[in-house]
Formats: structure tokens, C-alpha cells, sequence
């Protein structure tokens, strides 16, 4: 489970990018039409494909997006979707293990891989010349992976001491996964991404398999491939590696949309106290109601706006009142998440200054979220909102990694290429009363919860022993 800076992280990666499919100077205050001309097609098998054009140099993307997630993890096996990023990089009969890696080093290219609640998807950067080379690799994977007790057991506790790191070392990361739990009880969302560590612990080789042959299939993926190429000269490559790839014909089974919101005990915060804890932090998360399952799209870029004028930096009103005017808080700040298979979330954070007790910071939030609830913002304000959200669409389009991402991202959860490239026109059509009507309907108290991440200073002596088992154990596992 990625802690609140994560998954800020991967927000901006899969969401404020989907901003940059124009790449406007916004001088005249309107949102151009876009220049990108996406490509789509379908392989027979069922795989989709997307080309985003970007002919500034000879280097392309190669993206391949799975339609599985946590959300897919069966009862009881916790993590398996994010246990499948690590294996997909173990090996096939044609390509040993650790060759992957190694082949693409070779060839200049850059590699990655990342696992969200909705998606899986594994990315190379390679000049155009060894396009035909990723392809064939990324396809050989996708249906000749070896999974066999010794690499299981390998991965396995590879992603055991991962969650050691990521997760249980990190006192606002148990926090964030405390309240994910509590805010998504009976959701899909309600599971870390990275798994329970107990059911981590029992994942074995035919949880394995039946999780690859289920999902690992091309009428379960989408092809992404970004860069100095047309869909016309693509699909020859396509039809030879990917074309003839087995489907599986089981098309993935989603659950039910919520049938509420309304967070159970919602006005009892979540509180995590460790003696880990540099800085206490007060966080609030809202859950928001499914973009497929919500008529009018424009209520997000509404909210989206809202959230600018909340929390964006040094000009948010969250940082003014409580940093500048009460200084309460060291930080304080916004971001939404609103395209997701299943519930969106809002966040709120602020870090406390010392002497600033928990029970402050609530009252000051609620006031500003009543405030634009009841008052249209200023129209400077605005429109000042709404130019900084696009702005930021400039540097994002010059990275071509960051396009194929954005577009990808949209198509493995249902939201076509034209919506993506819509965004920037609905973010300048928001008007005030349409911000303030999204804090209303959105911003609902009974649909947030609240955390506390505190110090709780421990007995020295405690401390010491704990910290000199961990050692005396990772040496013993570290031996020869």
C-alpha cells in the first residue's frame, strides 16, 4: 500500500497528465483543440492497440497495459497482482532468467514496471530500431513464463521485505492503509495493493499459475506504443508477435459500484502512533462517487478545479489559513483522484507545527470546505485555478512517456482517447457555481474519514532490543 506521497505520485502520473494532450499556451484563456491524433485497432485475438504519434526523435515507448489489479486478487491472496510484477521479469524457455533486464540494458532502453488497484502495466523506452526486438520479448512473456517452486519462493520474499521497507518501516504508511481499510470497507479498494503480509506469506506456485493463465492474455491488454511511428507501419509487428497469442475469453468480472458512500463511525478518526514519526500530520480522505458511474462528467473538472483553489501550494486557501493566518500547520494542501474503475478519492493533508494539538486542525479545514460550499470564488481566483491546471500540461507533453501513460492509463479503465483530450476544454467551461455545487455534492462529511499520525515515544530500552533482534536476523538471513 503506497503511503500518501505515492499515491499523490502515481496520481500525477496517471491523472493531472491526462492534461497534456494539448499543450496549449493558455495567453488567450481558452483551451485549444488538440493536435494529437490518436490511433486505435484490435487484433483478432482481442488485443488493443494505441499509437500516440510523436515524431520529435527516433526513441519510442512500448507499454503493455493488463486489465488486473488488486482489485483481481481472490479472497485470501492478497497481493498476487503485484506479485506478478516482479515474476513477469523471472524468465521463459526462450529468455532466462534475468535476461530480460539484461537485453534491454543492452540495447539503450529503459525498462519499469508499476501494479494500481485498477491496472498492470510494464513499459520500455527503446530507439525505434529495436521496437521489433521489445515486442518480441514483451510477447514471449505474456504466455511462456516460467513459475515453478524456487522462483515463487524467490519473489515471494522479495515483496515480503519489500512490504518490510515500503510499507511496515513507514509509520504514514500504515496509516494511509489503516484508512483505505475503513474508507473502502466492502469496496475492492479496501485491500493493499502490495497484499497482507500473512497472505503474502502463503502465495504459491498455483495461485501463480491460475493468476497468470486467468489475466496474462491479449484480449486483456492493450498495447501502447508512443513515438516516431504510424499505426500503419505498427501493425505488421503487431500481427506477427502479439497476433498470434492465445485468448483466454474471460473477460474480467468487476464489482457492483457502492451502493453508498457513507463511512461507517466516519466522525472517529483512524490514529496511528509510532515512535518512527518525524513530523505529525493530520489527513482526511473523501470518497467520491465512480466517474463511469456518474452522469455528468463535468462535476469532476469541477472538482478538479476546487481542489486547486483549496490546497495548490503557496496560493490554496487551506495554506493561507492554516500556515500563514493560524500557523498551525507547516503544510497544508488538495488533490483529487476521480478516474477509477470504482470510488474516487480527495485528499487533504497538513502537517503540524509542535504545538499545535490534532482536534485544531479539523474545525479550520471544515470552515474553508462550508465556504466554498456557500460562496462562489472570486472570478481572479478563479480563472487563476484554472490557467495553473492547464500551465502545468506544458512540461508534461514534452515527455513522451508521461503521453503514453496518460493514454494508457485512460483506456485500461474505460475512458477513450477523445475524453482525455476533452479535459482542458471542460477545465475552462467550470464556472463558480459549478465548483461550488461540486463541493456540495462531493465533499460530503459522512463520506470522509480522518487520521491522526502522531508521536508515541517508547521505552529506550524496548527500542533497542527490537532494533537489535531485526539485526541479529537479517545477518542470520544474510549469511553465507
Amino acid at each position: 500500500m503506497p503511503n500518501l506521497l505515492d499515491i499523490k505520485r502515481q496520481f500525477l502520473l496517471c491523472v493531472v497528465v491526462f492534461l497534456c494532450a494539448t499543450g496549449m499556451a493558455f495567453a488567450d484563456k481558452k483551451a485549444p483543440d488538440s493536435q494529437i491524433n490518436i490511433a486505435t485497432a484490435r487484433l483478432a485475438n482481442g488485443m488493443e492497440i494505441l499509437v500516440i504519434p510523436d515524431h520529435r526523435s527516433q526513441v519510442v515507448t512500448h507499454m503493455v497495459w493488463f486489465r488486473t489489479g488488486s482489485i483481481d486478487d481472490p479472497e485470501g491472496k492478497s497481493g498476487i497482482a503485484h506479485f506478478f510484477e516482479h515474476l513477469m521479469f523471472r524468465g521463459t524457455e526462450k529468455v532466462g532468467e534475468g535476461e530480460f533486464w539484461s537485453r534491454v540494458n543492452a540495447m539503450g532502453g529503459e525498462l519499469n514496471a508499476f501494479t494500481s488497484y485498477d491496472y498492470t502495466g510494464y513499459y520500455e523506452r527503446v530507439t525505434r530500431d529495436k521496437l521489433e526486438t521489445m515486442m518480441q520479448l514483451e510477447a514471449d512473456r505474456m504466455q511462456n513464463l516460467i513459475i515453478d517452486d524456487q522462483i515463487v519462493a524467490i519473489e515471494r520474499d522479495v515483496i515480503l521485505e519489500e512490504r518490510s521497507v515500503r510499507v511496515d518501516s513507514r509509520p504514514a504508511s500504515l496509516l494511509s492503509e489503516k484508512m483505505m481499510s475503513r474508507l473502502h470497507a466492502g469496496s475492492p479498494y479496501k485491500t493493499p495493493i502490495i497484499g497482507w503480509r500473512d497472505e503474502i506469506a502463503q502465495l504459491n506456485p498455483s495461485d501463480a499459475l491460475a493468476f497468470y493463465q486467468r489475466y496474462y492474455a491479449p484480449d486483456n491488454a492493450i498495447l501502447v506504443v508512443a513515438g516516431n511511428i504510424t499505426l500503419e507501419e505498427l501493425m505488421p509487428l503487431a500481427e506477427k508477435y502479439y497476433g498470434p497469442l492465445k485468448a483466454a475469453n474471460k473477460p474480467r468480472k468487476l464489482a457492483p459500484y457502492a451502493a453508498s458512500l457513507v463511512v461507517e463511525n466516519h466522525q472517529t478518526p483512524e490514529i496511528f502512533a509510532d515512535r518512527r514519526v518525524r513530523q505529525q500530520s493530520w489527513q482526511r480522505f473523501y470518497r467520491l462517487p465512480a466517474y463511469h458511474n456518474t452522469d455528468d462528467k463535468q462535476k469532476f473538472a469541477a472538482l478538479a478545479v476546487a481542489s486547486e483553489i483549496l490546497g495548490n501550494g503557496t496560493t490554496g486557501r487551506l495554506h493561507k489559513k492554516l500556515v500563514v493566518d493560524t500557523q498551525k500547520a507547516a503544510m497544508a494542501g488538495s488533490y483529487d483522484n476521480s478516474w477509477q474503475l470504482h470510488e474516487g478519492m480527495f485528499f487533504i493533508s497538513a502537517s503540524l507545527m509542535p504545538q499545535t494539538e490534532f482536534d485544531d486542525i479539523g474545525p479550520l479545514v471544515d470552515a474553508e470546505i462550508e465556504k466554498m460550499a456557500s460562496q462562489l470564488a472570486e472570478p481572479a481566483e478563479l480563472q487563476r485555478a484554472k490557467v495553473q491546471i492547464i500551465a502545468e500540461s506544458l512540461y508534461a507533453r514534452d515527455s513522451q512517456t508521461y503521453l503514453a501513460n496518460a493514454f494508457g492509463a485512460a483506456a485500461i479503465i474505460g475512458i477513450p482517447p477523445q475524453a482525455v483530450l476533452d479535459w482542458p476544454k471542460r477545465i475552462e467551461q467550470v464556472s463558480a457555481a459549478q465548483v461550488r455545487q461540486a463541493v456540495r455534492d462531493m465533499l460530503v462529511p459522512s463520506h470522509s474519514l480522518t487520521g491522526w499520525l502522531m508521536l508515541d515515544a517508547a521505552t529506550p530500552a524496548e527500542d533497542k532490543r527490537a532494533d537489535n533482534k531485526q539485526a541479529e536476523e537479517r545477518k542470520d538471513k544474510n549469511a553465507p
